[in-house]
């Protein structure tokens, strides 16, 4: 085999490492898959964390509402998080916008933990960690449209009081 094959082999994994490794520290390792709903159900809901992106353009400012039913231990990696207490406390746009949403359960084998309402634009990916309690499962929302701002790419959760745990 020649050196250089062997430095590129080299080159090219170590990132692939490095990452696995922060995963792994982080202890959020397994991804679970979250089904797409018709709706939210109006189940008792403890919190409702509502999403903002500022730095958005004015219809697409909210970035998601997720629904945590009473118990849970669920929260979002988002940076700029707002608890509230019903849809009602949503703008006037906000409440617009929140009707084209698609809605994804958030559910264990077991129960179903609550509910995420995010633009078409947006997707949820839910992360389970046996090492944290207060934040068994996290729910990390990503833009996956390049053009428009995304406001997790700018702050992070200690300059804005993000990551809501139980």
């Amino acid at each position: 085999m020649n050196k250089n094959n062997i430095k590129d082999i080299i080159r090219y994994s170590i990132p692939g490492l490095v990452a696995l490794f922060l995963i792994d520290c982080s202890g959020y390792t397994t991804i679970i898959e979250m089904r797409e709903v018709n709706a939210v159900s109006d189940g008792q809901n403890e919190r409702i964390i509502k999403l903002s992106n500022p730095l958005g353009i004015p219809d697409r400012t909210l970035a998601g509402v997720v629904f945590i039913k009473k118990g849970a231990s669920v929260c979002t990696d988002y940076p700029r998080e707002e608890i509230i207490k019903s849809i009602d406390d949503l703008t006037m746009t906000e409440k617009h916008l929140y009707c084209y949403f698609t809605n994804y359960e958030i559910k264990t084998e077991l129960e179903t933990l609550g509910y995420v309402s995010i633009p078409v634009d947006y997707r949820a990916i839910l992360w389970k960690s046996e090492k944290d309690k207060n934040c068994k499962y996290k729910v990390q929302i990503i833009s996956i449209n390049k053009d428009h701002h995304d406001i997790s790419d700018v702050e992070t959760k200690s300059e804005s009081g993000g990551g809501h745990g139980n």
